[in-house]
């Protein structure tokens, strides 16, 4: 830009100083728009594609992240609380057994109506078998939900009714004054019937075969690549989202994240928790629980070729074997810390934290090599069998850290019980697939809450959950499960949920490995971008750039 300004009189010479402070005004302002644009996106990444986008068929944090950000549900969880979402406001019953929500004004991305018909769909979808969806269990709350998931019962007998295109009614089978909470989970974000009827089972592949009515739209979606979401100006709360956009890549690596991190070319990064003490050291890793809590799941079918996986002495065995302490600093270098229990304890219990009020360490860090012997002794005399006769298959996704993972439970659980434990590495994806129909021994596996309270990790477990692929089975675990969801007391709840707790444990349909923490660090000018320990791994829906 060039300027070329005479000037001869005393007049025109202050002029002139006026105008050149004007230009270099509008100079500056200039040379910093494209600093201030590139601060409207934000850019970082995910370790693995999203397996799904598909809000009832979807059951892994990355969709979910994905999911809670281009769709707004009923309501809407921000830092950890309940807030209008599609509904402006909903009212509960004098009896607690009715919930009546009452939609605003909002839009699709195409400019169509959201309608509460919409929603009355997406539950009912939710719950019809032949969705097959793996969270089918969180509306079991609905009246005649669980009937007609199971295929008892008509769906015209599940509680869901649009009374208009504004009003949607939920009755329940009890009380629930933590329902609505769980209304903000991923897989009860609305689906359009008519584009779910267009595209069947391609609905939700790409970006172009769904439409969004949340604060972002999927704009491109490069499967194992990118996937870039920009600002839906339709969102009814459009003001409020500061981003342009966000862009999403799959990068397996995480080093190679860290790099671009440090390059200044992502706003967010996991640090690899080879590294994560050298950065917490430094200041600049922030550490979270993300509320995943680890397990190895044992399939519980009946197999005649390995009778010893349906033997409860041989799992309580195998459980023994492992010392946490030493795998969570060999695996993880102390990023992860060792799991004693089913249950999440920092999850809400009845006045404050749950494993404060309810103190449990069934394992101890150590593990006890003397008493897995024991447990393995009683087994193999009531299989008949010898310890050189077992064979066990550990199922796990291949990456660097779960590899480390693997090898190190594969070494301690030979070394103290004799067996033979093989590890199977597969995709993230093909193990979710392995996982969910049942063709496995053990697994990897474990669980992120979908709420605030402990029945997050006990309503998968129950003998008829849609989620229990290890097919666990216990009256009695079942009998103190059941009597949760409706016992009206608090304390007395909770007291049902800790016999729960304590019941799965002595079964041992799974063994607690760790409680995951993250290691993570963001851009300092990077505002309001949150860590949910409940759903999604991450919250930029009202995050900014200062």
């Amino acid at each position: 830009m060039i300027f070329r300004i005479h000037f001869q009189t005393e007049g025109c010479v202050k002029m002139k100083k006026r105008i050149f402070t004007v230009i270099l005004l509008l100079c500056a302002v200039l040379a910093a728009a494209p600093a201030m644009s590139a601060q409207k996106t934000l850019t970082f990444s995910m370790e693995t594609e999203i397996p799904v986008l598909d809000p009832q068929k979807s059951n892994a944090a990355p969709s979910f992240t994905v999911i809670s950000h281009v769709f707004e549900n009923l309501i809407r969880r921000v830092d950890g609380k309940t807030v209008p979402g599609a509904a402006e406001r909903w009212e509960t019953s004098e009896d607690g057994r009715a919930i009546t929500f009452y939609l605003r004004d909002s839009k699709w991305s195409d400019g169509k109506p959201v309608t509460a018909s919409d929603f009355e769909y997406t539950i009912k979808r939710l719950l019809d078998p032949a969705t097959a969806a793996e969270y089918a269990f969180a509306a079991y709350y609905i009246t005649g939900a669980e009937e007609y998931n199971l295929g008892k019962a008509d769906v015209s007998t599940v509680g869901v009714k649009a009374v208009d295109d504004k009003t949607l009614v939920i009755n329940l089978k009890e009380p629930t004054p933590y329902f609505a909470s769980f209304l903000g989970h991923g897989s009860f974000a609305p689906s359009r019937r008519d584009l779910v009827e267009k595209y069947g089972e391609a609905y939700a592949t790409d970006a172009d075969k769904a439409v969004y009515n949340g604060p972002f739209i999927l704009k491109e979606w490069r499967h194992e690549e990118t996937k870039i979401l920009e600002k839906n100006p339709a969102y009814w709360n459009a003001g409020a989202v500061k981003l342009d956009r966000a862009e999403i890549m799959v990068i397996s690596d995480t080093a190679t994240a860290l790099n671009l991190f440090e390059n200044g070319e992502f706003d967010v990064v996991d640090v690899p928790s080879n590294l994560f003490k050298q950065y917490q050291d430094q200041g600049t890793a922030k550490l979270i629980f993300n509320g995943a809590l680890d397990w190895m799941k044992f399939n519980l079918r009946d197999n005649p070729a390995k009778p010893w996986l349906r033997n409860k002495n041989f799992r309580l065995a195998v459980g023994w074997a492992i010392d946490r302490e030493s795998y969570t600093l060999a695996s993880t270098k102390g990023l992860y810390v060792p799991a004693l229990r089913f249950i999440l304890p920092i999850v809400q219990g009845v006045d404050g934290e749950y494993g404060a009020e309810y103190p449990l360490d069934f394992y101890t860090p150590k593990g006890d090599a003397a008493k897995a012997k024991e447990f393995l002794a009683k087994a193999l005399d009531e299989l008949k069998i010898k310890a050189s006769d077992i064979t066990m298959e550990y199922l796990i996704q291949d990456q660097e850290e779960t590899r480390l993972m693997a090898e190190t439970l594969q070494q301690q659980i030979q070394n103290v019980l004799g067996i033979n434990v093989k590890i199977k590495l597969v995709t993230r994806m093909q193990r979710q697939q392995l996982e969910a129909n049942g063709e496995f021994d053990t697994v990897y596996s474990g669980w992120m809450p979908d709420y605030d309270d402990p029945m997050s990790y006990e309503e998968i477990w129950t003998s008829s959950s849609s989620h229990n692929s290890a097919k666990y089975s216990s009256d009695a675990y079942d009998k103190f499960v059941e009597g949760a969801l409706v016992e009206k007391d608090p304390r007395k709840r909770m007291d049902m949920i800790f016999e729960a707790e304590k019941r799965i444990l002595e079964d041992a349909p799974l063994v607690p490995l760790q409680l995951r923490r993250k290691a993570w660090m963001s851009a300092p000018n990077l505002k309001d971008f949150g860590r949910p320990l409940i759903g999604a791994e991450y919250d930029f829906a009202f995050a900014y750039f200062e």
